[in-house]
């Protein structure tokens, strides 16, 4: 009897010790988190150029009048105490949204979407002035290439949880706007 009772305290001692009471080893769900509200998220970034007036893809081309760079210039920030620690924000993907310019779609329907892209996005910087906003477009029709279009909206990480969403959908419905009144315009 006394054999068997510490058999059984041993091993429910064994047990215990191999149990850990460390609960920081335990993996956290993190999705939903918003980082904005994290120290060190202010994020400055320095512009040289004013938001394009008009879509300048396809547009004409004008001639510059900057001096051609030698092969050993130096390519430092003008300003190097105010870039360090500014590379740290991510771009993350908001939202895609697929266009389909139709299954005989042309190099004329891809100029005109790309000129709807343009101004869309010069409207959706306009009125949000989000960080880091960005887009990528591909073609992922399967027999013509051109027939569907995807659009990914990026956008900084802190605006991204800021005016993320509805830049986006500013941009998605600016496009399809736009496109159709291009369209109708180009059939005149």
């Amino acid at each position: 009897m006394k054999i068997r009772m510490f058999t059984i305290l041993l091993l429910a001692g064994l047990v215990c010790a191999c149990s850990t009471t460390d609960y920081r080893s335990r993996k956290k769900v993190t999705q939903g988190i918003d980082y904005s509200r994290y120290p060190g998220n202010e994020i400055y970034y320095e512009f040289t150029s004013d938001i394009p007036m008009e879509p300048s893809v396809l547009g004409e081309v004008t001639p510059t009048t900057e001096e051609p760079l030698d092969e050993n210039a130096d390519f430092t920030s003008e300003n190097i105490a105010s870039t360090y620690g500014n590379y740290g924000d991510v771009v993350v993907n908001v939202a895609a949204h697929k266009f389909k310019l139709g299954s005989s779609a042309t190099r004329s329907e891809m100029a005109v979407f790309q000129k709807a892209l343009d101004k869309a996005y010069a409207v959706a910087l306009r009125k949000y002035r989000p960080v880091g906003f960005t887009y990528a477009m591909s073609s992922v029709g399967a027999v013509n290439p051109l027939s569907d279009i995807e659009v990914r909206c990026m956008l900084s990480e802190q605006s991204a949880n800021d005016v993320g969403q509805a830049t986006c959908k500013l941009f998605f419905n600016t496009i399809s706007s736009t496109y159709v009144e291009l369209m109708q315009e180009a059939k005149k």
